[in-house]
């Protein structure tokens, strides 16, 4: 092992490290990288244009130094969501083969010492860092961003979760860590002198299933807390965002590579049989899965990976009550722009716009319920003629079923459509699935239509609902979160009783909580180290990232004690 070049990633990466350590004590906003664009040489975008389209129609060998073995299987099937067929295969290995690679790669990696592996991973993410253009190029072609959330989500934001997961292991392995000796005294007997020495030890072999919407994002706290912590970890990417994580181990083997780190302390795991990750996540070495999307999956592993620690974050949505505003427009914009972004794909985008009978109240007056309809359709207008490529907001459909699920909401008996879903040619990519916002007024009266409603759609579409006074409101909203799942909540209030009442309900349902944000801070963000993610309440997720009980379940406690 290099022991030198492990010392000098220490010494280089300390100071980021250091503020991470302290982002993640004192929760302060921290951003190790620029997410703003105009701060980045436009020829790095271009190389990543190219770098990706060199990527097409090949093979992809995670391995720094690929061998060739003689009856491998490659498969792959990614399409992006703007029309066009990746080509891109990966090899297929035996779960068996990767968890035998993983124990033995583990029995290495542990002994480094937690500072050890923290600096290699900084290594890992400042190369991710360097290599921001090709993973946001990526994120448009697996995941259906636009160029500008590609870098956000599938890049700079997911290379701060996982230095944040960094931190937080980092923190949580030196809390649980001491050595001391005390005197003892047993019964009536004389006093001994007795040493004890309390050290953390990884919890096992971690298996991390990556989402399609935010693959990196979405992996990268599970991948590298557990990395952190000395598991191995084996990660299981979407079928149709493969390209993101295998890039990402890639560039893992090659630092582990150049310290002589084994490099199978990660791998990926890719099958063209569904049902092999059913038997993974089953496997007896796994002691913990950490997974991202669809609820139906996400309820099946709680329920049958009884060996492991299953943490999950499923299907949700984000609910909005719009009670009363000192900033009508600004609450305008932002509403407006969250129903546009990325085709509100995201859980964390607004879904259910509640409303009372009286309308909104302002500080001078009322805006009723009806004039919110139209201001809001006139405003998503706005935004959309801000564009004069609507991929670069709306971005591409990931579901192909989405828009006829969003024709089948338009169509219900309880709707009045307040502005039609339409259809978007991008003369670029004229196969992409670009849709504008759907806008959906429930007519009252309609019990049923909350099924239809209080599920994550995914895809461009938003409900206004109007119920009759605020306890009928918190009432729907707590049922929404305990049997359907709400990550977040949105409010616009001058109440500091209502504010009351839905601080209280946010902390039941374990929702992010998001008060009168008005303009280009939108609800729908999240910031890295500031801001928790996951509630580990209700239907919607039962992890939260950002949280100490998720570094703590990659560790197990060790106690020695000696007599002396």
């Amino acid at each position: 092992m290099n022991s030198r070049k492990l010392k000098a990633w220490q010494a280089q990466h300390a100071a980021m490290l250091h503020q991470a350590l302290e982002a993640t004590r004192t929760r302060k906003p921290y951003q190790p990288y620029s997410d703003e664009m105009v701060d980045y040489d436009n020829a790095q975008v271009e190389q990543g244009a190219y770098r990706f389209k060199r990527l097409l129609g090949a093979p992809l060998h995670i391995e720094p130094q690929p061998q060739c073995r003689s009856q491998e299987h490659w498969a792959g099937s990614e399409r992006s969501p703007y029309g066009f067929d990746l080509g891109i295969s990966y090899r297929v290995e035996d779960f068996q083969v990767l968890a035998c690679k993983a124990d033995k790669a583990m029995r290495k990696w542990r002994q480094l010492e937690v500072e050890q592996r923290s600096a290699l991973l900084c290594e890992v993410v400042n190369r991710l860092h360097a290599d921001t253009f090709l993973f946001a190029h990526v994120g448009m072609h697996t995941s259906g961003h636009g160029l500008f959330m590609g870098f956000h989500a599938n890049a700079v934001h997911a290379q701060a979760r996982a230095l944040e997961s960094v931190a937080g292991v980092l923190a949580v392995s030196r809390e649980l860590t001491c050595q001391f000796e005390a005197p003892m005294a047993v019964g009536q007997g004389q006093q001994q002198a007795l040493s004890r020495e309390f050290a953390t030890m990884p919890t096992g072999l971690s298996l991390i299933f990556a989402g399609q919407v935010v693959p990196t994002w979405g992996a990268y706290p599970g991948l590298f807390a557990s990395l952190a912590a000395g598991c191995a970890a084996i990660v299981v990417p979407h079928g149709n965002a493969v390209l993101p994580i295998a890039l990402t181990i890639k560039t893992i083997k090659a630092v582990c590579a150049q310290v002589g780190v084994p490099q199978d302390i990660v791998n990926l795991f890719y099958s063209d049989e569904l049902s092999a990750y059913r038997q993974a996540a089953l496997h007896p070495d796994v002691r913990l899965i950490d997974y991202m999307g669809g609820t139906e999956f996400g309820c099946w592993l709680r329920q049958h990976a009884w060996q492991a620690r299953v943490m999950t974050q499923q299907s949700a949505q984000t609910a909005v009550f719009l009670h009363s505003t000192g900033d009508y427009d600004g609450m305008l914009e932002n509403l407006a722009f969250g129903l546009c972004s990325y085709s509100a794909q995201l859980c964390t985008s607004p879904q259910t716009l509640y409303v009372l009978p009286e309308g909104i109240l302002l500080e001078d007056g009322v805006v009723t319920v009806e004039q919110f309809e139209r201001d809001l359709v006139a405003r998503i207008e706005q935004v959309l003629g801000r564009y004069s490529s609507l991929r670069d907001l709306l971005g591409a459909m990931l579901v192909p079923t989405s828009l006829s699920e969003i024709r089948a909401c338009e169509a219900a008996r309880f709707a009045r459509v307040l502005r039609h879903a339409e259809e978007v040619r991008d003369p670029d990519y004229p196969q992409a699935r670009i849709v504008t916002p759907s806008l959906i007024a429930v007519r009252q009266g309609f019990s049923s239509s909350i099924k239809h409603y209080a599920q994550e759609i995914r895809g461009p579409v938003s409900f206004v609902i109007q119920k009759p006074d605020l306890r009928c409101l918190l009432a729907e909203l707590r049922e929404v979160g305990q049997h359907h799942g709400t990550l977040g909540l949105g409010l616009y209030t001058l109440d500091s009783r209502v504010e009351h009442a839905l601080r209280n309900i946010s902390q039941e349902m374990g929702a992010l909580l998001s008060i009168n944000f008005s303009k280009n801070f939108y609800i729908s963000q999240c910031a890295v180290f500031s801001d928790i993610h996951g509630g580990s309440t209700g239907a919607a997720a039962n992890t939260t990232y950002g949280s100490p009980a998720f570094y703590h379940a990659r560790l197990r406690v060790t106690e020695q004690r000696k007599l002396l």
